[in-house]
């Protein structure tokens, strides 16, 4: 059966109850409902440890030369993107030095020019020399005269060629120093602090503003020595780590699931807490990120010790203003209990709670605007379309 037809029987046999049941009963009719089965299942134990969101890429943007802070154009809380003008220096006597510098390297180049000439000229007399004295009309004193004027037009234009190099390596050194007077953002993020202002004289490797990143954001936990090993094992078996943020609640309850990225082998001399990296993801609908750094978490990391847990289908938890709640099937009513979520299992949710039984029945959908007392008509849950309960 199509959705949209199962849709339209869900609906009809809805009416009909509504009808039936409204002729001598009282209240709300039965509500079409699809449940799942409680369960009681051998789980390895899980332990909350708590975090923080963090940047991967977090710098301190810092002055390469020394100079007068003439423009800064960010503010605390900006959002800047890779190669945005952060701030300027006082530039005057950079472009100077640079100025100069080109003129020693036009210079140099007229010099080796001028000797490129004169080694010409010198070549071309040795060669004169060669041939009158191959033809016996030149002394030994001209030729070698001549060979002696072409080795020295040679020690100079190499001379020359080493003061281009050097005048050209002086412009190079000259324009970065221009360069570096205008300071620019390395990657896209957000300003979080300013070390500098307008006016103020900066020294070579002074902090001018620092930078986080939004997009490489990754959580990090401090899990005990105890369960480093059982930790260790979820990292290599590539299992996802539940994740809960406060500030995340109007998304996925305010849940997110990430894999261990790396474990620190250091420990905290004092704590002998281990830090631990996770990978985290949470965007809306339009892609936008909703993680940032300095977000608190809390994070179920595995303790290795298996125990004997209550779990139900993550469907089947609802939220309510009171805390959470499942609803189940008592003698064909529905009834409230309350339920301490402990951890996640896939896509079920090991619980706490004094009223649920192994083999209780659970709404699964069919939850959103269920009540207590009310009547339950129990459909068949569709393999492929079902679509889980949410929270009020």
């Amino acid at each position: 059966m199509s959705m949209r037809n199962r849709i339209c029987v869900v609906a009809i046999m809805g009416l009909t109850s509504g009808i039936v049941w409204g002729q001598g009963h009282r209240g709300p009719p039965p509500a079409n409902v699809v449940v799942d089965a409680v369960r009681v299942e051998q789980l390895v134990e899980r332990r909350v440890v708590t975090g923080e969101i963090r940047s991967r890429l977090r710098s301190e943007l810092a002055s390469q030369v020394e100079g007068l802070m003439v423009e800064l154009k960010v503010e605390e809380g900006d959002v800047v993107v890779r190669g945005q003008v952060i701030a300027r220096l006082d530039d005057v006597r950079a472009r100077i030095a640079f100025d100069r510098a080109m003129a020693d390297v036009d210079f140099a180049a007229a010099v080796m020019m001028e000797r490129e000439a004169a080694l010409e000229i010198a070549r071309r007399d040795l060669g004169r020399a060669e041939e009158l004295e191959r033809l016996g009309s030149s002394g030994v004193s001209q030729l070698d005269e001549a060979r002696t004027l072409v080795a020295s037009r040679e020690a100079l234009m190499a001379q020359a060629k080493a003061e281009m190099v050097s005048a050209k390596g002086d412009l190079h050194l000259r324009e970065r120093e221009l360069a570096d007077m205008t300071i620019v953002a390395p990657f896209s993020g957000r300003v979080v602090s300013k070390q500098s202002e307008v006016g103020q004289w900066v020294g070579r490797g002074d902090g001018v503003v620092t930078i986080v990143s939004l997009d490489a954001l990754e959580a990090w936990v401090a899990v005990p020595e105890d369960v480093y090993a059982a930790v260790q094992r979820t990292q290599e078996s590539g299992e996802k780590i539940e994740i809960a943020m406060p500030a995340l609640n109007g998304f996925n309850d305010g849940r997110v699931f990430g894999e261990i990225l790396a474990i620190l082998p250091n420990a905290d001399s004092l704590s002998r807490l281990f830090a631990v990296r996770i990978g985290v993801e949470a965007k809306d609908a339009d892609g936008k990120n909703l993680l940032r750094p300095g977000m608190s978490l809390s994070a179920w990391v595995p303790t290795g010790m298996p125990g004997e847990f209550v779990t139900v289908s993550k469907d089947a938890i609802v939220r309510k203003a009171t805390g959470e709640i499942v609803y189940y099937s008592k003698d064909g009513v529905s009834a409230i209990a309350p339920v301490t979520r402990l951890f996640g299992v896939g896509d079920r949710v090991a619980v706490r709670s004094r009223m649920l039984k192994d083999g209780m029945m659970v709404v699964v959908d069919g939850n959103e605007r269920l009540r207590p007392g009310q009547g339950l008509a129990i459909q068949e849950a569709a393999r492929d379309d079902v679509v889980g309960g949410g929270s009020d």
